[in-house]
């Protein structure tokens, strides 16, 4: 068998080439291509041989990236095209795509060529956006972190102090109307306190995905499943994906902190969660057979989480030992009516 000539070695290498190779002549006609630029483009070799190489160029850059492609015959070097720029090609079809462009200088006999090797970029910039995206979003998420802490560890802070400083003098007035009064005030003070618990849940919550609070608990649930060691048994009573996105915010960050207590400090072998919107109230319980709760519990972070959601709503959380044992949970609050943030205060927690 006779061995191949140069051009069919060429040919072999330009088409195993990793990237598409467009081969174009000092006046900018396309020489020669490998497939890989007819699958990248959608153009036969047929039509893009002979072809001005702005062809592959939008419309729109095609006499800027003449001028360009004149400086470079003036000084032809191995070197990567348009250093620190955002280079775009054109289809067949119109549509651009993100490419990198390498030019190699080929001195021949019947004069210079011009090697440009064109990788395809899309999915480079598309992970480029997204993670661009994702950081930008964890910076707002950190901005909307440190708002609520500031707003809880501060302003709410310093409004109860003033409020129950306020609360302490009421039995030494004896004016009914200056009593009545402070009064008011302290009131008005209870009402800015809930406003801003409210805005600081909104901080540090997301919206519930469309596919709704069912769905989402069944998820909350089989994740938690794993630190349980068991998966707890799940009953839902009325329309529960028909609750506003606030109440469900509220109502699976306390599902969460409930059954991350219960898988830390229970012992438990089993857990029940139920979720009744039947009804005027929304009523939330977790009930486990664990060894129980003291008679004083600590009242950590996590019951404090859980009775400031509530009250966020207008609602109440109790935790208190179950019959015949273990820990129930039982956290209510109005009916979630959209745009209802409950009503009737009782205590605001620390």
């Amino acid at each position: 068998m006779a061995a191949p000539g140069w051009d069919d070695v060429a040919r072999e290498l330009l088409d195993a080439a990793p990237d598409a190779v467009v081969v174009v002549d000092r006046e900018g006609r396309i020489a020669s291509v490998n497939r890989l630029t007819e699958a990248m483009f959608g153009y036969g070799e047929d039509e893009l041989v002979g072809s001005s190489l702005e062809v592959l160029v939008p419309e729109a850059l095609r006499e800027r990236h003449r001028d360009h492609r004149r400086r470079y015959e003036e000084a032809p070097v191995t070197r990567p095209m348009g250093s620190g720029l955002e280079l775009v090609a054109q289809r067949k079809d119109g549509t651009e795509i993100p490419v990198e462009i390498s030019l190699s200088p080929l001195d021949r006999p019947e004069g210079r060529l011009v090697l440009a090797s064109v990788r395809d970029i899309t999915e480079r910039v598309r992970q480029a956006r997204e993670l661009q995206q994702t950081q930008g979003e964890l910076a707002v998420a950190e901005d909307r972190e440190r708002i609520a802490r500031d707003l809880h560890d501060t302003v709410i802070q310093e409004l109860f102090a003033t409020g129950m400083s306020l609360q302490s003098m009421a039995p030494r007035i004896t004016e009914p109307e200056v009593a009545d009064r402070i009064g008011q005030a302290v009131d008005a003070l209870d009402d800015t306190i809930r406003r801003i618990r409210t805005v600081i849940f909104s901080l540090t919550h997301t919206e519930i995905p469309a596919v709704g609070v069912c769905a989402e608990l069944s998820r909350l649930v089989d994740e938690q499943a794993a630190a349980l060691g068991f998966a707890p048994q799940v009953e839902i009573v009325g329309p529960a994906d028909e609750v506003s996105t606030d109440v469900a915010v509220h109502l699976l960050a306390t599902v969460r902190e409930a059954l991350s207590n219960a898988a830390r400090h229970a012992s438990a072998d089993a857990v029940s969660i139920t979720v009744d919107v039947s009804h005027d109230e929304l009523v939330l319980e977790v009930r486990d057979d664990g060894v129980g709760m003291t008679d004083q519990p600590s009242g950590g972070s996590g019951l404090r989480n859980m009775g400031d959601r509530a009250w966020a709503l207008g609602g109440s959380c109790t935790v208190s030992r179950a019959d015949p044992g273990g820990t129930l949970v039982e956290w209510r609050v109005p009916r979630p009516i959209r745009g209802n943030v409950g009503a009737d205060r009782t205590q605001p927690g620390a």
